[in-house]
């Protein structure tokens, strides 16, 4: 585990502070993105249904659900299909060995499909919600999924650290840790940053302080060459209320570059509903996420799975 935990981190970069304009707000109408599409059953429920996670060949999805069968909070769910235009199967519960009567809150899988690092408040944890690993040996084996490992005190605190990805170089060998936290000297809210991974292990983490405000900033999903990033926010909305979020994006020319000034993914994407935990697939032109937007799984205030594209990815 030992090995699992320093193949995990981070490069970190300098940035500079950006504010926010009005151009930017909620409702703004710019976006690239097409008319979100529920997944529709058997995934979504009536119950919660949320963070959505597909593996690299998207034959797998990893999903966090309160239905029942779950061992009691949130649990991480997981359904397959033949390919890209078959139906998903029945979804499965990951099971008493990765589920617990806590929150179990999935996150992100690596690129080469062998560790997904989870949210959970189980026992074990430094307080709060804390960021875990899980590996498995073989990419194909949705059910070989190791013990779970709290990533440490580097990574965790006692505050809660929301949502984690790992970005590697093409040998697996260095690589950066993105996560959110809610740990003091942020810019207010949980803020997004960054450790770097050494054979050591974590480096000290660093706030990507261009990306974050005074707002919340949390759930994320970095594109794996590093250049673009999309993330849940409230801003500039300063009560903390959650039922604000939406999905905005930044990018970069390099990953040793500055982040751009975040952009709302605009009315198209976001509602006047919880828009959050987004993720890129099929080549980064299809845009997963969860909402809160009126459904015809259940009431309004449940969480469904949502998919957008677009024509080629921002460079």
């Amino acid at each position: 585990m030992r090995t699992i935990i320093a193949l995990a981190a981070i490069v970190f970069w300098i940035f500079s502070a950006t504010l926010i304009t009005d151009a930017q707000s909620r409702g703004g109408n710019r976006s690239e993105w097409s008319e979100p599409v529920n997944i529709g059953p058997p995934i979504n429920t009536e119950w919660d249904d949320n963070v959505p996670v597909l593996s690299k060949d998207e034959k797998t999805l990893f999903f966090t659900s309160n239905r029942p069968g779950t061992f009691g909070g949130e649990d991480i769910w997981v359904s397959q299909r033949r390919n890209k235009k078959a139906p998903w199967s029945e979804p499965v519960n990951l099971g008493p060995g990765i589920n617990t009567p806590y929150t179990d809150r999935m996150r992100s899988i690596s690129a080469d499909g062998r560790i997904i690092l989870f949210q959970s408040n189980r026992d074990g944890g430094q307080g709060g919600t804390d960021i875990w690993a899980m590996v498995r040996k073989r990419p194909n084996d949705d059910f070989g999924w190791s013990k779970p490992v709290n990533l440490g005190t580097v990574i965790n605190s006692e505050y809660n650290e929301v949502a984690a990805k790992y970005q590697f170089d093409d040998r697996h060998r260095n690589g950066n840790l993105f996560f959110s936290s809610a740990r003091p000297g942020g810019f207010g809210g949980p803020d997004i940053y960054e450790s770097e991974i050494t054979e050591r292990g974590f480096g000290s983490p660093l706030n990507i302080f261009e990306l974050n405000t005074e707002s919340i900033e949390t759930c994320f999903w970095v594109r794996d060459d590093g250049l673009e990033i999309i993330f849940s926010s409230n801003r500039p909305n300063l009560t903390g209320d959650m039922s604000k979020l939406d999905l905005w994006t930044s990018t970069r020319s390099s990953v040793f570059a500055s982040w751009s000034l975040a952009e709302s993914l605009g009315s198209t994407v976001n509602s006047d509903y919880v828009d959050a935990n987004p993720m890129l697939a099929s080549a980064d032109r299809m845009l997963y996420f969860a909402s809160a937007r009126p459904n015809s799984s259940g009431p309004t205030s449940n969480m469904d799975i949502y998919f957008s594209t677009r024509t080629s990815s921002r460079k």
